[in-house]
């Protein structure tokens, strides 16, 4: 996040080469492939008016540069007209998780086949995965093993608007993700190491999902 002590050149500086390099080590694990997947870092203070950088829409995740992001405020809107490229169509949803947790610093949302696979088959009707007894689950924030962590999954849709204004009433306050079902996940972190933590901690935990259905259905 920008400070008094960091001027905007060098915040922005850092928080490209940030994401450039998440978003290398995503796509070299099949992650982003293609253009798939967004990832941004907040700009502002949790005291000031929203802005962030996002990544641009339509570039390849494996190979961006450091003209492949825009900065936007809490709506959305580009803050830099002069710029030739938009922001991802997925912008508000990173909007809307940055005013509903103004300590987050970064975003990321990524596709994996195990995240579009578990949030098809492996979601109960009610619309929530869970997860207790496992060691990783520390690696999400919590103390001990022995929580039972409840990950939302939202139907996909593309009315982000519609999407973003029904997201709030579905969080879990002390759950970073939630999954939009046959798509991916989108998950937060204090800083950009700790949402990449994050990344890496549910992708475990949906193996780990999917490999115990398979044991239970005798596959």
């Amino acid at each position: 996040m920008q400070t008094k002590a960091q001027p905007l050149a060098l915040a922005l500086l850092d928080a490209k080469l940030t994401l450039i390099q998440a978003a290398r080590g995503f796509y070299q694990n099949g992650w982003m492939a293609g253009t798939a997947g967004n990832l941004s870092i907040r700009l502002s203070e949790p005291n000031q008016p929203l802005e962030y950088l996002i990544t641009a829409s339509g570039r390849d995740k494996g190979a961006l540069t450091l003209s492949d992001f825009v900065r936007v405020d809490a709506q959305g809107q580009s803050l830099e007209p002069e710029s030739p490229h938009k922001s991802s169509a997925e912008t508000l949803l990173h909007g809307t998780l940055y005013q509903q947790f103004p300590h987050a610093g970064a975003v990321y949302h990524v596709h994996t086949v195990e995240a579009g696979l578990v949030s098809t088959y492996g979601t109960p009707p009610q619309g929530t995965l869970f997860f207790e007894g496992l060691e990783m689950i520390k690696g999400l924030g919590f103390s001990t093993h022995e929580t039972e962590v409840s990950l939302p999954v939202l139907d996909n849709s593309q009315d982000m608007q519609a999407l973003s204004q029904h997201l709030p009433e579905k969080l879990q306050p002390n759950v970073p993700g939630f999954l939009l079902k046959g798509h991916g996940l989108y998950t937060w972190g204090n800083t950009p190491g700790e949402a990449k933590r994050h990344v890496e901690i549910w992708d475990y935990l949906f193996r780990f999902k999917l490999a115990e259905l398979r044991l239970k259905q005798g596959l």
